[in-house]
């Protein structure tokens, strides 16, 4: 494995999807940095993921921009046409020496990096032209991660195995401390939103959980999410004694540094699963028909993946066509799907109040994340 050359030089990363491939691209850009500490490091990410890389110190600048509407189909050919070309006239005058493609390489970020014109292009692909250092796709499901360290390696790069770093405010810290307040009881969250309503399990099986949790533990329950997703938290709370309603009120920072203080957080296949195992917050995740192994979910001490047989399926089971063509999908009538809509709330209970009766979280010898406050 030689080591291509590029310190001193100037490279453009591409850090395609959403909340929670953006974080898995945390650890390599801080392996970029310490294998080439003069580079100049560009990143080219979505507008949603602007929070999370904004305070990373392993970069010089973040260029964004939004997400094409349409996958695929005929509509999407032409939309992904104009958007690259338009996004490859706008990075080609910064000369970028490397263009590298991390996590979900798709045939149109492969276009987009061998129109930006770098002499070094990288990114995992089946072969063909667009890459000069080609990470051959694996055989095996793997996650972002794994799939970023084989780019990585494509150039001479180790991937440096340490943890993955979210950073905060002292600020957002002393938000999160006040809007949670003190409580005699575990402080319990719920994330019931996704991008995807298939991905959701039903509004009034997690206010069962968090009733249940209310009259056992005397917990206070937390609902977090985005602001689009403050209806959806509406439905959760109106069964919920008096729940502490957070749905569009925090920053990312806020975010964090709330799920950081939850004793568990109940949520489906989304960034609060990730940001929880970014900061070691136990956590029950509910998965349905995604195979768990993209996102590197399984149980383990700190997480209890719950997902029913009938979940796992491969290739589109979106009766609609929207599943793999649209960005998104907040359809009611979808919620619950891939076994999920049998899944019993006294199942879900269960498994948090038994992460609960968990000793205190146990630091170990080789963290797997790290939360580092940057100031006010």
């Amino acid at each position: 494995m030689n080591l291509v050359p590029l310190d001193g030089k100037k490279m453009l990363v591409i850090a395609y999807g959403h909340l929670a491939d953006t974080m898995a691209a945390i650890p390599a850009l801080r392996s970029l940095r310490a294998r080439y500490p003069s580079a100049v490091i560009h990143v080219l990410a979505l507008e949603s993921a602007k929070p999370v890389l904004g305070p990373c110190p392993y970069v010089d600048r973040v260029i964004t921009w939004r997400d094409f509407g349409h996958k695929s189909g005929t509509f999407s050919k032409l939309e992904k046409l104009g958007t690259v070309t338009s996004m490859a006239a706008r990075l080609r005058p910064s000369r970028y020496d490397a263009t590298i493609v991390l996590h979900r390489s798709s045939g149109a970020m492969r276009k987009l990096s061998w129109l930006i014109g770098s002499e070094v292009r990288a990114g995992s692909s089946p072969g063909g032209g667009d890459y000069t250092h080609l990470a051959f796709p694996t055989t095996e499901v793997e996650s972002s991660r794994d799939e970023n360290r084989r780019v990585l390696h494509a150039l001479g790069v180790e991937d440096d195995g340490g943890p993955l770093e979210l950073w905060t405010s002292t600020e957002d810290a002393r938000w999160a401390a006040g809007f949670l307040g003190t409580h005699a009881g575990p402080k319990v969250g719920l994330h019931p939103g996704s991008d995807w309503s298939c991905q959701q399990w039903l509004p009034d099986r997690f206010a069962a959980v968090g009733a249940a949790l209310q009259a056992e533990l005397d917990a206070r329950i937390v609902i977090t999410g985005s602001a689009a997703e403050t209806e959806l938290e509406t439905e959760v709370a109106r069964g919920l004694n008096d729940p502490l309603r957070a749905c569009g009120l925090t920053s990312f920072g806020q975010f964090v540094e709330v799920i950081r203080r939850l004793d568990v957080l109940v949520c489906v296949n989304s960034a609060a699963a990730a940001v929880a195992r970014a900061v070691g917050t136990p956590a029950v995740v509910l998965l349905g028909y995604e195979d768990a192994r993209h996102t590197g979910l399984a149980t383990t001490a700190r997480q209890i993946l719950i997902q029913p047989e009938v979940g796992r399926r491969a290739g589109g089971w979106c009766e609609f066509g929207r599943w793999g063509v649209l960005s998104g999908c907040d359809s009611p009538m979808c919620r619950g799907l891939g076994g999920l809509g049998a899944l019993a709330p006294g199942t879900v209970t269960e498994a948090a109040v038994r992460l609960l009766q968990q000793p205190a979280r146990a630091t170990s010898s080789q963290p797997t994340s790290k939360v580092v406050h940057v100031g006010q």
